[in-house]
């Protein structure tokens, strides 16, 4: 009998006797062939995605990188492998076809199991935004009939007993699934490479669960998806959407775009996050040569000019980064790059920002989280306030740089009180943004575990139980709904604070930190500021809300201190246009704004003063003492 010897335990076949019988019913079932396809699914909620938006590129359209993982571990095998990847191909026909009705996007799925005829299919989903979509898929494939079906990713790993027992897929793979998939594929295809037995595959078989046996896996990240780029038209992508606001911004968004990883995983173990929980405690590292081979052949092969990391924790391996930088810098490149995701402060120093901002750095955010101590070290942030000041102090060496701050709002019990300590904050550490987002309730994150009725809501075809993480997303028009009985715009510093708000209080609450904050104290609409870099970076985010009146109202008063008379006629004219709505002349008047767009400044003298004025009426509300 085969064995694999791993730390000295042994397995055997027969421990995971249930799996072999299994994949060789399959076998019979289905038509065995070499044909695999990889699915990504779509990025978006259906139920407020808006068709203009996605022709102005306001859409993500990451490409399929954990699919390109599996793909590098899988191509030493005789397989003929593609990736579909849904998202890009729907925002395509979006863009180019005027009468397609984006309600049928599984045609696109259904032609590609017509002509390619896989045995069979992956499919992914990491988010639970994306859950509707991915039942849809999965309830299509049933229905279809024709592939075995391996689903994967965050919320499969932490539903796999509710995907299995609805029979949408015939394998579950929990948590990183290269060497899974591989030990899967050793006894669903007839190409045996004897991968060591691994636990973490589930499947039902004879109307019972099991899961698999082995030896926890170890991954070594493939070091380089050069490869995999033949599978994907990566220099199409920022034709038909963006990564983020920075890979929109002009001169940027006109040229290809990539993601990129250094690491996987993360050193921090913050209880509002699952990549702890998904990956573990080790964190993946992949050979500096390696990832600038990357790069360079996505510079030179296909155009590449702009990098969005895609890591949750860049900074680790420090040296091993700033080697990167240096590459970079010395090699010449004319590329961009950003880091949207967060990076640790505790890892930025002078020298670091430095490396940044000379490799082509035009923007990254900061992981903050929260402006409360308190708050900090339940969360289990590892870091300090006292870390952002002193990191907030070297960002204005670096002006060049537009870094933002990531805040969320609504944790657990958190308090009012506690949420205006990161109001405070953010205003303390005079950032170029601050990106307040909604606390999601996440899968395999601690803060979460007694969610399971929640979580049980969110299993289904249905998407109105889905919420996004900027509230106003969830909206085709990019508003709010009103509620009875909450604090709406200035009204919300009259919340108790001791209060825990409620989740429709805490989308309010998010509405005017965001406006008061990011908006009417902007450190760049003073006269001290970097105007420019609020134009490109609000311009940019516009593009996903387009009917966005305050937007435009400000970036009207932006192009008045810039000197540049037309472009801020142009945005008052949509300020004008969009204030028609009794939404907006509702929201203006409470925070002050109707005054300045029945009398806008003439010049950069008259709109400081403006913005100065709004800022003391903010103050009369917040401010105490």
């Amino acid at each position: 009998m085969d064995t694999a010897i791993i730390n000295s335990k042994e397995f055997t076949l027969s421990d995971n006797l249930s799996l072999i019988e299994y994949c060789k019913s399959l076998r019979s079932r289905y038509k065995p062939n070499k044909k695999v396809l990889l699915v990504q699914i779509p990025q978006f909620i259906f139920k407020s995605f808006n068709s203009e938006i996605a022709k102005r590129k306001g859409y993500y359209i990451f490409p399929p990188t954990g699919l390109q993982y599996l793909y590098e571990s899988l191509k030493n095998r005789d397989l003929d492998i593609k990736i579909l990847d849904l998202n890009f191909m729907l925002l395509k026909k979006v863009c180019e076809d005027e009468i397609f009705d984006d309600t049928q996007w599984l045609i696109s799925l259904k032609n590609s199991l017509k002509s390619f005829k896989p045995f069979i299919m992956g499919v992914s989903c990491m988010y639970d935004s994306g859950i509707p979509s991915l039942m849809q898929i999965l309830e299509f494939l049933k229905r279809e009939g024709q592939s075995v079906i391996i689903a994967g990713g965050v919320i499969a790993t932490y539903e796999w007993e509710n995907l299995l027992s609805r029979k949408l897929c015939h394998f579950v793979v929990k948590g990183e699934g290269e060497n899974k998939i591989n030990y899967l594929f050793d006894h669903l295809t007839e190409e045996n490479q004897n991968f060591a037995p691994i636990p973490g595959i589930c499947y039902n078989y004879q109307d019972n669960d099991f899961a698999t046996n082995g030896k926890q896996d170890k991954i070594t990240l493939a070091t380089d998806l050069i490869d995999s780029y033949s599978l994907i038209e990566i220099e199409k992508y920022h034709e038909y959407g963006s990564l983020n606001p920075f890979s929109r911004i002009s001169g940027i968004s006109d040229h290809p775009f990539a993601a990129i990883q250094m690491n996987r995983g993360c050193r921090g173990a913050c209880t509002f996050c699952s990549v702890h929980d998904f990956i573990g405690s080790d964190i993946h590292k992949r050979p500096v040569d390696k990832v600038l081979d990357e790069m360079e052949f996505l510079i030179n092969r296909r155009g590449v000019r702009h990098f969005e990391w895609l890591d949750d924790d860049l900074l680790f391996f420090k040296k091993d980064f700033q080697l990167l930088l240096k590459t970079i810098i010395k090699r010449k490149w004319r590329i961009s790059w950003s880091a949207n995701n967060g990076l640790i402060a505790s890892s930025i120093d002078d020298e670091m920002m430095r490396l940044m901002r000379d490799s082509g750095c035009i923007g990254f955010k900061v992981g903050i989280e929260t402006g409360n101590a308190e708050m900090l070290k339940k969360i289990k942030k590892p870091v300090t306030l006292d870390t952002f000041r002193r990191v907030s102090r070297i960002f204005k060496h670096y002006p060049e740089i537009f870094v933002g701050g990531n805040f969320m709002l609504g944790f657990p019990h958190e308090r009012f009180c506690q949420m205006m300590d990161s109001f405070w904050f953010f205003l303390e550490l005079d950032l170029d943004w601050g990106a307040f987002t909604i606390c999601q309730a996440i899968r395999g994150a601690t803060a979460f575990s007694d969610f399971e009725d929640h979580f049980s809501t969110q299993i289904s075809l249905n998407d109105e139980n889905i919420k996004n993480f900027i509230p106003t997303r969830e909206s085709p028009k990019g508003q709010l709904s009103n509620k009875l009985g909450i604090f709406k715009s200035m009204d919300v510093f009259k919340i108790n604070p001791e209060t825990v708000p409620s989740e429709e209080q805490v989308k309010e609450i998010w509405f005017t930190f965001n406006l008061v904050g990011n908006f009417i104290n902007n450190k760049n609409l003073k006269p001290e500021g970097k105007v420019e870099k609020f134009i490109s970076w609000v311009e940019m985010a516009q593009i996903a809300y387009p009917t966005n009146a305050y937007m435009s109202l400000f970036l009207s008063l932006a192009y008045i201190i810039k000197g540049d008379q037309k472009n801020s006629r142009n945005y008052y004219n949509k300020a004008v246009l969009c204030h028609q709505s009794d939404y907006w002349r509702e929201r203006f008047s409470s925070f002050g704004l109707t005054g300045v767009l029945n009398n806008l400044p003439r010049n950069a003298e008259t709109a400081w003063k403006t913005m100065e004025t709004l800022r003391e009426y903010c103050s009369l509300h917040y401010r105490v003492g």
